[in-house]
């Protein structure tokens, strides 16, 4: 089975009932992709109709995007002011912080039903209430009753804080699209391709949905430290929290994780693939902030998960303190409540190593060394 440029677009106008996107930087990323899975012929017939739907989707929701802001100019005029970035290596306590931040009435997360819909902003107040959001939340009660561990590794509501990626995945640059099959010239090419122009759809998406329901944006994507430079140059007021954790754990975990969902795309895990792509991947997540941090250490915070593990509270008073923002008593109540409801281990546990994989640790090192030199973590957990 292949999958055309013609047909996804085509797909994606019928979807989305609306013109096309007012530029093309869309086209090149989707171009490569299609190009990539036609040659690796790594999907099962049921994996090229979900990446089918993943494209549509995303071209679908760009498309309404621009139509949006096309009738309602004047969202893009409104700042998006001092942003608060989250990121570093996946599975480094990110989407625990994100979640954290959220529980203050203060802060603004894009949920992640937002983050599938290209349409109008909720209306105010309706975050929780609007019909798309109750609709994925239907969603989320039917995956968990058919599969109560599918939650394990990872969870996200369709009503909570959700990553990045699927906003710049409407541009088709996102690191996504490139683990979730065989895709190694987009692999390397989102690595180094400019990200401004998702960046800039990624502001104005920011821009519609603050227009009805506002606050202060705190916004999680652990891939956002191989874009880390352009951050700064989309949002010049940034602040970014880097998380930081024993590389080689967060190597296991990540790896078994995005092995173990490879398998309902792909005709087996790629193995292959992801030991020739995903450590210098890993690496640059953490080599890039390197630099970046030595040249703007004001912007950057540094919370390691061994200590916000052992104390949350303790570390999100210390990150509070770095941005100058009132601690308030609902602050404290929202996070009380957040990590009484969603103790570690709620969905099932989580377990993975290098070995399964067919990694070592002497095998990484020379990744993480540079690293692990100036961020020497804890490195006792078991990999």
């Amino acid at each position: 089975m292949a999958l055309t440029f013609d047909e996804v677009v085509n797909a994606a106008r019928e979807k989305s009932g609306a013109p096309d996107p007012d530029t093309d930087s869309w086209r090149e990323g989707l171009e490569i992709l299609l190009a990539d899975t036609a040659k690796a012929d790594a999907l099962t017939e049921r994996g090229w109709g979900i990446m089918k739907n993943r494209y549509v989707e995303a071209l679908a929701a760009r498309m309404q995007v621009d139509d949006y802001i096309r009738k309602n100019p004047a969202v893009t005029q409104a700042l998006v002011k001092r942003p608060v970035f989250i990121l570093g290596m996946p599975r480094t306590g990110t989407t625990m912080i994100s979640y954290l931040m959220n529980a203050d009435p203060a802060n603004r997360s894009m949920l992640r039903w937002e983050a599938y819909q290209g349409g109008a902003p909720a209306a105010p107040g309706a975050l929780k209430t609007d019909p798309r959001c109750l609709a994925e939340l239907a969603k989320d009660e039917a995956m968990l009753k058919a599969n109560p561990a599918i939650g394990a590794a990872h969870w996200e509501p369709g009503d909570g804080p959700t990553e990045c990626v699927h906003l710049v995945a409407q541009d088709f640059r996102s690191l996504m699209l490139a683990v979730l099959t065989v895709t190694p010239t987009y692999h390397d090419w989102i690595l180094f391709t400019s990200m401004a122009t998702a960046f800039e759809h990624r502001k104005r998406v920011l821009q519609c949905l603050q227009s009805t329901n506002g606050g202060r944006w705190v916004l999680k994507m652990p891939s956002d430290s191989l874009f880390i430079r352009q951050i700064f140059k989309t949002f010049p007021d940034a602040k970014i929290i880097w998380t930081h954790r024993d590389p080689y754990a967060t190597f296991a975990s990540s790896v078994n994780m995005r092995g173990k969902s490879r398998l309902i795309f792909n005709k087996d895990s790629g193995l292959e693939y992801m030991h020739r792509y995903f450590p210098l991947q890993m690496a640059m997540h953490v080599a890039r902030p390197l630099e970046v941090s030595a040249e703007r250490p004001d912007d950057i915070y540094h919370l390691y998960y061994d200590d916000m593990m052992q104390d949350p509270m303790a570390q999100m008073k210390k990150i509070y303190a770095w941005l100058g923002d009132e601690w308030t008593a609902n602050t404290q109540n929202g996070m009380e409540n957040w990590l009484r409801e969603n103790p570690q281990g709620r969905y099932g546990t989580h377990k993975y190593s290098l070995a399964e994989w067919g990694f070592t640790k002497k095998q990484l090192e020379p990744y993480f060394s540079d690293y692990l030199r100036a961020h020497p973590v804890a490195t006792a957990q078991e990999a």
